[in-house]
């Protein structure tokens, strides 16, 4: 009983204060608005072989769409996101990349819905000797 009376009921109005306050914060932040919005991000290609350069034209950015909470989203700007391209196992000629939204960096609270190329195509050529 001596547990009780000294831990639950010791200071009893300024923990139902703090429960009240608690409650209002709750119910603001979920009370906020879903929005999706949708970001124009530069496209990083990542682990590119030594041996190998990208040659041609190859899209420098996507289509990014993000759902979260409006306040966040106002907040966002395409620097905060990235989608990144893996190029590790690429071989020479014309590689199929596909974008998902697995690649994109982005911040906690934003879920990233699509992204659009769903794919990209990076032409690949051996690298050239620099002239002595």
């Amino acid at each position: 009983m001596g547990f009780f009376r000294d831990w639950v009921l010791h200071n009893w109005g300024l923990k139902l204060l703090a429960l009240g306050i608690s409650f209002l914060l709750w119910t603001t932040y979920t009370g906020e608005p879903i929005a999706e919005v949708s970001y124009l991000v530069p496209i990083e290609f990542n682990n590119l072989p030594k041996e190998l350069e990208i040659s041609g034209d190859v899209p420098a950015q996507a289509r990014v769409r993000v759902r979260g909470r409006s306040a966040l989203l106002r907040r966002l700007t395409p620097v905060d996101l990235g989608v990144s391209v893996d190029l590790g196992g690429a071989h020479p000629g014309d590689n199929p990349i596909p974008l998902t939204p697995d690649q994109v960096a982005a911040p906690y609270g934003a879920t990233v819905v699509r992204v659009t190329p769903a794919q990209v195509r990076v032409t690949l050529a051996p690298r050239r000797a620099a002239p002595n």
